[in-house]
């Protein structure tokens, strides 16, 4: 294994980041099938003021933490900053090191586990001997188009109450998180080689239980 400090902190980085996005595409969860929910029965759509208080507090949260992935402080832990600094010293990840990850599946896999880590690595790193900056360039370019307007937003109107005029639509949010899963996803694997088909936890009961319940006891 690499003992490069620079490397260390990103194999952290990567846990971190993985954290903080299962917490954003949870209440993402939560908040598609609270709307499941409302629009399924008039009779709770009106008054409306608790519903409104609901989305834009959903909104906020989501966008704050686009703007926090995004972030390029130098205090910061977000995956533009492990993107960069991935982008600026490749050579740390090479496919030597990568293949010690496939290292305890030796006995237990059909082909030599060098073979399939060699796989995997050049499928999501790329085809030299070490991580190809120009994945993490593209990956970048494409955040970066995706967030411009949302990253305005927060800074603009949330973080500041300026004069700007802009606003964000929840389709731009999802767009957003549809392709920043997979980008997630993707590093995940190349620093752990845990491969994911989604980031979103799955709940072992049902957390919207509590809407089948009355919420107000009205003494008698």
């Amino acid at each position: 294994m690499s003992t490069d400090p620079k490397f260390q902190k990103w194999l952290k980085w990567i846990e971190q980041i993985r954290d903080d996005t299962e917490s954003l595409l949870i209440n993402k969860a939560i908040h598609k099938r609270y709307l499941e929910i409302v629009k399924a029965n008039p009779d709770i759509q009106s008054p409306s003021d608790f519903h409104e208080w609901t989305v834009r507090n959903y909104g906020s949260y989501m966008v704050m933490g686009i703007r926090r992935q995004l972030d390029t402080d130098s205090d910061v832990i977000s995956l533009r900053r492990l993107l960069k600094e991935l982008k600026d010293n490749p050579s740390l990840l090479t496919k030597k090191w990568f293949r010690t990850l496939y290292s305890s599946l030796e006995d237990k896999m059909p082909i030599p586990a060098e073979s399939f880590a060699d796989g995997d690595f050049e499928r999501h790193a790329g085809k030299l001997e070490h991580f190809d900056p120009k994945i993490a360039e593209d990956d970048l370019a494409k955040l970066g188009e995706l967030g411009k307007n949302i990253i305005t937003f927060a800074n603009k109107k949330l973080a500041h109450n300026t004069t700007v005029q802009v606003t964000v639509t929840f389709n731009e949010i999802n767009a957003f998180f549809e392709e920043f899963e997979k980008i997630v996803m993707k590093y995940i694997l190349i620093f752990t080689a845990a491969g994911y088909d989604s980031l979103t936890p799955t709940w072992g009961y049902d957390w919207d239980e509590v809407f089948t319940k009355p919420w107000v006891k009205i003494d008698k």
